[in-house]
C-alpha cells in the first residue's frame, strides 16, 4: 500500500476518503478509470467513499486481491447493484448463494464450463468458418461475428439445437444482457424484459431435457442437477442455463479486443500465424489484462479483516478494482504497455479480469479457463485467415464506456 498524501483527509479506519459526499456520478463519468484517478487523488491503493448513497471502499493491487479472494470472506449478496444483478446473474444463481451451498451449485458450474471446454472449443473452431463465410464482403462489427459464432458453439455444446433465426435472436438476447447491464432506466428496463423471454426459453429447455431424461448433454446434467436431495426448480435450472451460455457469448468482447491488438501490433498475428510456441496464449491472457472488460467485483465483509493495516468491520463493502489491479504499476512493468512476451515470466493467474482467488471458494469467474482457451483458438483462426481488412474507423477505447469497446465498433470486412 502507498503512503498517503498529507493533504488526503481520513475516514474512521485511516484509509484516506475520497472527496465528495458520493461519488456514483464520478463513476459514471469515468466509468473504468474510477480507481485509478481516484487512487492517484488520495494517494493511495484504496479510498473510502459512497456509492448509491452507501459507504465502500475501493482497492486495488496485491493486497486488497489477497484479502478479497479468502475463501468465504465476502458475501456476494448486497455487493452489486440490482439492475446488474438481474441481467447478469439474477437471484437464486450461484453467484448469490453463500458458503456451503455456493459451493455445491460452483462445483456443477465448474465441472460444465471448465472440464468440458474442450467440447466448447472444437464447437467453435466448427461455427467460426461457417459464421465468417456469411459476412464475407460486408462491412461488419467484429462483435457481430464473434457473438454469433459463439452462440452457435455454445448452443452445441449444451446440447441444444434451434434454427437459424432462434439463435440470432438468442444471440441478440445474450448480447444485450452485457451490453445493458450498466445502463439505468428504460435500456436496462428493456433488455430485462427481454431476458425473462430468454428465460423462459430457457425453462423448456429444462423442462425437455427432464422429460427426455437426459443426462449426458450439459443441459440435460444442468436439468437433472439436484441439491438437497431435490432438483433445482425449473426457473432456477434455467438461470444456471443462461450463466453458462451467456459468458461463453460474452468473450465476443475479448475476441473484439484481440482483433483491435492484432490489428495495432500485426508482429504477433504473424508470430501467431507462425504458431510460434505459446504466441496464441500469450496474446490472449495480454488481451485479458490489458483490455477492459469487468470493471470492479464486490462483496460485504463477512468478518473483520485488515487492509493496509487498518482493522475493518464486519459488514464493510469493498469493491476490488479489477481493471486497476491490472493495470498497477506494482503488479506490473509498463502496465499500459500491450506486450505479449511479459507472459514469458508473468503467471497468467496474476490477472484478474475475472475474478480473484480460488475458482471453487472465492471470487473467480468458473469459466476463466474455457475464455482463455476459446480466446487462444480464436486468434489462431483470425491469424490463419480467411483474411480481412479494417476500413478507416475510430480504433480508440474509451473507458467511461462500460461494456468497453472500440469507438468505430471494430468493423471488419472478411475477404
Amino acid at each position: 500500500m502507498t503512503h498517503v498524501m498529507a493533504s488526503a483527509t481520513t475516514g474512521s479506519s485511516g484509509i484516506p476518503v475520497l472527496p465528495g459526499l458520493d461519488a456514483t456520478w464520478r463513476l459514471a463519468r469515468d466509468g473504468y478509470a474510477f480507481g485509478q484517478r481516484g487512487f492517484r487523488e488520495v494517494g493511495s491503493d484504496a479510498f473510502r467513499t459512497r456509492l448509491l448513497a452507501r459507504d465502500v471502499i475501493v482497492a486495488r493491487g496485491a493486497e486488497a486481491a489477497h484479502v478479497f479472494s479468502a475463501p468465504d470472506a465476502f458475501a456476494r449478496r448486497g455487493a452489486i447493484p440490482r439492475s446488474v444483478l438481474h441481467l447478469l446473474q439474477d437471484a437464486g444463481s450461484v453467484q448469490q448463494l453463500e458458503g456451503p451451498a455456493h459451493r455445491a451449485r460452483k462445483q456443477l458450474m465448474l465441472e460444465l464450463a471448465q472440464d468440458d471446454r474442450a467440447a466448447l472449443v472444437a464447437a467453435l473452431q466448427e461455427a467460426w468458418p461457417r459464421t465468417v463465410a456469411e459476412h464475407v464482403g460486408r462491412e461488419v462489427p467484429a462483435r457481430t461475428v464473434a457473438s454469433l459464432a459463439l452462440t452457435r458453439a455454445a448452443l452445441v455444446w449444451a446440447g441444444i439445437a434451434v434454427d437459424g433465426d432462434r439463435e440470432r435472436q438468442l444471440c441478440g438476447e445474450f448480447d444485450a444482457m452485457v451490453s445493458r447491464a450498466a445502463a439505468v432506466g428504460p435500456l436496462n428496463w428493456q433488455a430485462r424484459l427481454r431476458r425473462r423471454r430468454t428465460e423462459a426459453w430457457a425453462r423448456d429447455v429444462v423442462r425437455t431435457r427432464r422429460e427426455q431424461g437426459d443426462r449426458g448433454t450439459v443441459s440435460g446434467r444442468l436439468a437433472h442437477h439436484g441439491e438437497e436431495g431435490r432438483l433445482l426448480d425449473e426457473r432456477t435450472a434455467a438461470v444456471e442455463l443462461l450463466n453458462l451460455l451467456r459468458p461463453t457469448v460474452a468473450v465476443a468482447r475479448f475476441v473484439t479486443f484481440a482483433l483491435h491488438a492484432l490489428h495495432r501490433h500485426p508482429e504477433w498475428a504473424e508470430r501467431i500465424r507462425r504458431a510460434e510456441r505459446s504466441a496464441a496464449r500469450w496474446t490472449a491472457d495480454e488481451v485479458r489484462r490489458f483490455y477492459p472488460f469487468f470493471p470492479m467485483v464486490g462483496g460485504i465483509a463477512t468478518a473483520p479483516f485488515e487492509l493496509g493495516g487498518e482493522q475493518l468491520q464486519q459488514g464493510q463493502w469493498l469493491m476490488l478494482d479489477l481493471y486497476g489491479t491490472d493495470h498497477s504499476p506494482a503488479l506490473w512493468e509498463r502496465p499500459d504497455a500491450f506486450d505479449p512476451a511479459r507472459f514469458a515470466s508473468a503467471s497468467p493467474t496474476a490477472v484478474v479480469a475475472q475474478g480473484v482467488g480460488d475458482r471453487l471458494a472465492a471470487h473467480r469467474c468458473p469459466g476463466e479457463l474455457a475464455t482463455t482457451d476459446l480466446l487462444v483458438a480464436t486468434l489462431e483462426l483470425l491469424a490463419q485467415g480467411p483474411g480481412l481488412t479494417v476500413p478507416p474507423q475510430d480504433l480508440r477505447i474509451s473507458l467511461r464506456r462500460i461494456p468497453a469497446e472500440p469507438q468505430g465498433g471494430m468493423r471488419v470486412i472478411f475477404r
